[in-house]
């Protein structure tokens, strides 16, 4: 999001909404990792295939989401 001049009116407020999608965007991406290390790290992943290939879809599809989310906030206010 382009937020423009820092002296402008309501930059303060454009600024604050980027730090909000930032952090709300960390969030499915923490989850992220954290299934992609369970899904090679973990014994019990590493003896059922499919449970490791569930998990990685997770782990995949919390990654769009964190990246959808981060978009979001870059994107300029329309």
């Amino acid at each position: 999001m382009f937020c423009g001049d820092p002296l402008a009116p309501g930059y303060a407020d454009c600024t604050h909404q980027m730090t909000i999608f930032a952090i709300a965007s960390s969030i499915p991406a923490m989850l992220a990792l954290i299934l992609m290390v369970a899904a090679f790290a973990t014994p019990a992943m590493k003896a059922a295939p499919a449970l490791r290939t569930r998990t990685l879809g997770y782990s995949l599809l919390a990654w769009v989401i964190a990246g959808f989310t981060l978009v979001m906030g870059v994107l300029p206010s329309v």
